[in-house]
């Protein structure tokens, strides 16, 4: 059985109000110990997902062993919004769909690397995956954009290009709720939450495996070809009969129903999870037309200056 870790560490400052925080880490370690061999996976929840829900912890404890992974997650800043309650945002705490998100998923992963450097137990820095589904599967391309020697596989579920409930009521029929989130009425830099903007010219490294079913009500299939076409080691598959992919998917909407375990299984059997070289944290420079962001690495963390 894995060995389950949880943890809380002093997180990134609020970019917005500057307040400190705390950031709650969960992972887990194959049971027969870490070794050169073993890789780091970052799991990144979307809406109705959390790092404490069933499926989460048993696919951490699972993958651990059976793929040799250190298997993390945090509860990223603003999460407790996106569930299916209607929860009272703030400032200093809500659903900001973009950089804070980033910064807590980044440094969960650090945080851990940190560990097993301190602690002199050796992995293997080929291969760091980070992996997330709709909204997640968002944040894990700005991950890649905002450290993008870090991580050697991205896998994308129904990942969106930015974020629509920017603009859109979200809508939970089941629980009688819509939602409309407070970052819509804040005037955040939208370049720097626009996946098309920020891959434009990238010289992506990671092997990014994507799956997009062809009914997604949330981004066509047609705007999700396109970008993937653009970037460098983009592997874009058009889900439309499901039943060519094991059971992983159940239908071709948003999400694709996917059976997480199942799905798992599917990507780490038929695609390359390793890089030819370790990873690497060089700070990292995006200027758009509002701001200049600087992400920091110097720590062996990340900081975030905005100019």
């Amino acid at each position: 059985m894995s060995i389950q870790h949880e943890i809380v560490v002093d997180a990134h400052p609020n970019i917005y109000t500057g307040h400190g925080r705390k950031l709650s880490i969960y992972f887990s370690e194959p049971s027969e110990g870490v070794n050169e061999n073993t890789g780091l996976i970052l799991f990144i929840p979307g809406y109705g997902g959390h790092a404490r829900s069933n499926v989460y912890q048993k696919m951490r404890r699972q993958f651990a062993d059976q793929y040799n992974l250190i298997c993390i997650q945090c509860d990223y800043f603003g999460y407790e919004h996106m569930q299916l309650e209607d929860t009272l945002e703030s400032l200093d705490n809500f659903n900001d769909m973009s950089l804070m998100q980033v910064l807590d998923n980044l440094t969960a992963v650090l945080m851990v690397k940190e560990i097993l450097k301190e602690n002199g137990i050796p992995f293997n820095g080929r291969k760091i995956i980070c992996s997330g589904q709709s909204h997640g599967a968002y944040l894990a391309y700005l991950c890649n954009r905002f450290a993008p020697h870090l991580f050697s596989m991205i896998i994308d579920n129904s990942a969106y290009l930015r974020p629509v409930y920017l603009d859109y009521i979200r809508n939970v029929p089941s629980h009688n709720l819509q939602k409309r989130y407070y970052v819509c009425d804040l005037n955040l830099d939208r370049d720097v939450m626009d996946l098309v903007f920020l891959y434009r010219k990238f010289e992506n490294k990671s092997n990014i495996v994507s799956f997009h079913g062809v009914y997604d009500q949330l981004i066509g299939i047609i705007e999700k070809i396109n970008f993937c076409n653009s970037i460098p080691n983009c592997r874009l598959n058009v889900v439309n009969d499901t039943t060519l992919y094991k059971g992983a998917f159940k239908t071709a909407h948003h999400g694709m129903d996917a059976d997480f375990i199942k799905f798992f299984d599917l990507v780490m059997g038929n695609y390359k999870s390793e890089s030819e070289h370790p990873f690497q944290l060089p700070n990292v420079r995006v200027t758009t037309k509002q701001n200049v962001y600087t992400f920091d690495y110097s720590s062996g963390l990340v900081r975030l200056m905005v100019e």
